[in-house]
Parts: structure tokens; sequence; C-alpha cells
């Protein structure tokens, strides 16, 4: 009986490690999934973010199954983000996969974008991939598999290439049903669990700006011309929409301080991918402002349903004294009063965040005590000048 249990035991925690094979050529490619079996075994495992384009239908069935949606890890935008960024291209996934790899019925239900254990001074923890173009830091787990999966992740064996001995996460709702289970998860565990609120920043201008300020504003416009607003769809591409916001960001003061878009062929690339990728989905329009025929303002807004990310917005220079942009979000807010427009810091605009954003660190109990923090450190040191000493050679 303990012979059968010991290997019941390693296949839950087999480890599957995938060192940068080509997408075309991965022995991982999944079907659609159909007939699952909750039972089955969980694998774990690792490859780069931008090898993960053969696994894009198990990948956006687990999208619409996650205890927290996440448009920000779909494959939609994360594919878009490692084709056309750097920072994106050193990204690994961890992928838990319920089910054997040649079992046609085995279903992904996890996949956690993590930074790369082979720098210099990385600490013990696996760290969950942030950027700033990443609103929600949320990795896609599966609603009934979260616990399972995260249990999973943790047991990682040493030697493999992203063992750690906790797990952190940046911008999460610390409120919500993901940081539950990682509270439960780390119970279960006998791990420390620690949620550090984001620290509070400078309130942006469209969060503390009154709805009465915006209609005293669009007054102003009204008597300078017709104002409308105009939704990408039906009377205008979403391809248009785009360019007509890049072009207006380019000739504003971001370009002058020399962070426009369009003056990043990457940037502009992958915003335009991306954009085009999510409207396909129908999770990306574009909001533009038009004073007569021309466009004064623009957002970006990524999301379904009631809750949206403002991901960029732009206002024409030469109106910038009339706030044509927070005219914009009023007109949005009216046009559609369920629909709540969340800005990068999860505040939304003219109203108070959905859920408070901040970090969950998930460690060993002993990890907090003193001598184990500098035996930490200690090792870390001693495991970079390994490093070094292996660049130097090669």
């Amino acid at each position: 009986m303990a012979t059968q249990q010991d290997h019941r035991q390693g296949q839950m925690n087999a480890i599957v490690a995938f060192r940068g094979t080509s997408s075309g050529a991965s022995p991982f490619a999944a079907p659609p999934p159909s007939r699952h079996r909750p039972d089955a075994p969980v694998t774990i495992e690792i490859r780069p973010l931008q090898a993960c384009a053969d696994i894009r239908a198990a990948w956006a069935d687990l999208a619409g199954r996650a205890v927290e949606p996440n448009l920000f890890f779909e494959p939609d935008f994360a594919l878009a983000a490692a084709q056309h960024l750097i920072a994106f291209r050193d990204a690994v996934a961890i992928l838990a996969w319920q089910g054997e790899v040649h079992e046609p019925q085995r279903r992904l239900i996890g996949l956690i974008p993590c930074f790369p254990r082979n720098r210099l001074f990385v600490p013990d923890e696996l760290i969950g991939f942030s950027d700033r173009r990443v609103l929600d830091g949320a990795p896609l787990l599966d609603r009934l598999q979260a616990q399972a999966v995260i249990e999973a992740v943790l047991s990682l064996r040493a030697g493999w290439r992203l063992e750690g001995r906790g797990l952190i996460l940046r911008r999460i709702a610390l409120e919500g049903p993901l940081a539950t289970a990682l509270l439960s998860a780390a119970e279960r565990l006998g791990l420390a669990a620690m949620l550090q609120p984001a620290r509070p920043a400078a309130r942006p201008r469209l969060a503390m700006a009154s709805r009465d300020k915006a209609e005293a504003f669009a007054g102003a416009l009204a008597r300078q011309g017709k104002v409308t607003l105009l939704e990408s769809g039906a009377r205008i591409k979403l391809r248009d929409a785009v360019e007509l916001l890049l072009a207006m960001e380019a000739s504003g003061p971001r370009a002058r301080a020399g962070q426009a878009m369009l003056q990043n062929t990457r940037e502009a690339g992958f915003v335009r991918a991306m954009t085009r990728g999510l409207a396909r989905a129908r999770q990306c329009r574009v909001a533009l402002l038009k004073l007569d025929e021309r466009p004064i303002a623009g957002a970006i807004l990524l999301g379904r349903g009631e809750k949206r990310w403002l991901f960029a917005s732009a206002q024409d220079d030469l109106h910038a004294p009339f706030e044509p942009e927070l005219v914009l979000m009023a007109m949005l807010r009216e046009a559609s009063p369920s629909r709540r427009i969340l800005l990068p810091d999860g505040e939304a605009a003219f109203g108070a965040a959905l859920a408070t954003q901040g970090e969950i660190r998930l460690m060993p109990r002993d990890a907090m005590k003193p001598r184990d923090l500098a035996a930490r450190a200690r090792d870390v040191l001693r495991r970079s000048l390994f490093r070094l000493s292996r660049a130097g050679a090669a």
C-alpha cells in the first residue's frame, strides 16, 4: 500500500522541464479539452512564454474557467507582448496539466507567468511576472483546481529551473477569490503568508476629477462645435481608431518626452497586434471624442462586461485646456452607467476601486527568523558567484 501511495505521489509531482523548444515542434501541443478526468494526476511543465502559441486553444479554455479572469495573461495579450516586447521575451510559463502528456482528455488547469531564475541575486521565491503594461497580476488558475495547482507548483523539486521556496505575486486583488485560494494552499502546506497592499501613490487625475468638472468642460467644448462620442464598431473600425489615438499621442507631451508609443516600433507593433487580437474576442474597444470632425481625445479600453481597464489614453494638445480626456471618460460613463472603467492602479474613474491591489508572498515559516534570513542571503550570494564564474568560463 505504501508503495502504491508513493507511486501516486510521484505522479502528482511529476515535472516536465521544457527548455526553449520551438512552438511548432512541441510534443506538448494539446487539442481542445474534452472528457476531462478531475481525478487525474497534476503534472507541471515549464516553457518560455513565447513558446506557448501551440497551446492557444487549451490556454483560452482555461481563461474562461479561471478563478479570477485576467485578460493580461490570455493568449491575445501575452503572446503579442512576447512577440514584440523585449521585457516579455525572457518570461517563462509554469503550466499545470491534469492528465498525462499523451492523454487526449488532459486539461490545462493553471498558467503562471514568472520571471526566470537564471539571473543574479534572485530571491528564493518564485516571482510572478509583472510589467507596467500588465495591470492585473492574477495568474490563470482553474476555479475548481486552484489550490491543487498552487500546491503542485510550490512542491517543485530542488534542481529544476524554477525551483523555489515560496511564491510572490504582485498586483493581486487582496480581497478576491484567488487570494483566498492562495491562503488556503499556504495553510495546507505549512507556509507563512504575507499580504501587503500596494503603496499609496498620487491619485490619478481622472480618479480625482468630479463629474461636475467634466460637465463644465463638456459644456465649454460644446460651445466650440459639435461634440461626438464614437466607439470602435459599425461607425469606425478598431484599426483606424487605434491609429488615430497613436497619432494623437505622438503630437503631445509624451512625444516631447520621447515616450510616445509611435516612437518605439516594438511598442507600437504590440499595441496594434494586441488590440486586434482582443477585439476579435470582444475584449477591446477604442473610444474617440470628436469636436466636429477632429478627434480630440481617445482611449483604449480592455475587458468585457461592467469591468474595463483603461490601457492607454491621449488628448489633442491644442484642446488640452478643455481636458477632452476627462470629458471622454464622463461621456463613456454616461453612455453605459453600469460600466466601470479602471485606471492602471486599479482605481476607478469617478469612483472607488473594486478591490485593493497588492502583493502576496508565500514562504516557509522558518524563513521569517533572522537566522534563516541571514542563511538565505549567504545562499543567494553563493549561487550568484557561482553563476558569475560559469559565465566567465563560457
